[in-house]
């Protein structure tokens, strides 16, 4: 199988996150996508709270679709998360002769070598990039343009933050233009403080 992994703080997930996964699917023909709400995070402070929240939401977006799987791993795993980590008990429980890509933002991709382990992850998975508005001025280092199991896509921009969805909230603005129909009263109920 080719699997795609899409892990995030998903705080919340909008419909940015939504047309990510759908491009994936429709374009580059994986059998299954993993969603996976980070835990605590390896890259930043640690601002993420109502975990149960973030995987209720995620898991209600993709119910219906048979090859969208969301995952609690990292949410249940002690400790901060890291990718590779994450991976590993992936390939374990999914088996290594299957095809792993990590979906992440060209963001991510800059900061690549800060990653645990990441000349490993380059050689057990293959990483798919998206373009973000935000980081059209970023340089990407040439080890990485000319690398084969780095795929840099030519997405249109989805330009929504979960930041500013969650300020929207408090300030009790509308959030329908940025966020699934059918969580956005899960969203307010449950995002606000």
């Amino acid at each position: 199988m080719r699997i795609a992994i899409y892990g995030g703080s998903f705080n919340p997930m909008h419909i940015g996150h939504e047309k990510i996964v759908d491009y994936v699917l429709n374009n580059l023909n994986m059998d299954k996508i993993i969603i996976i709400p980070v835990g605590i995070p390896s890259h930043r402070e640690n601002n993420l709270e109502q975990s149960d929240t973030r995987l209720k939401i995620c898991k209600e977006i993709f119910k219906e679709n048979k090859k969208i799987e969301v995952s609690d791993i990292e949410i249940k795993s002690e400790g901060k998360s890291y990718t590779y980590d994450t991976l590993l008990k992936l390939i374990d429980l999914y088996g290594e002769n299957n095809e792993f890509f990590e979906i992440i933002g060209e963001d991510s991709l800059k900061s690549l070598k800060t990653w645990k382990n990441y000349e490993e992850l380059l050689k057990i998975c293959k990483f798919i990039v998206f373009r973000r508005k935000d980081d059209k001025n970023i340089q990407i280092d040439e080890e990485f343009l000319n690398n084969k199991n780095i795929i840099i896509l030519e997405n249109e921009y989805y330009d929504i933050s979960s930041t500013e969805i969650r300020n929207m909230i408090k300030n009790n603005e509308d959030i329908s233009a940025f966020v699934n129909k059918k969580v956005k009263k899960l969203i307010e109920k449950e995002y606000l403080d």
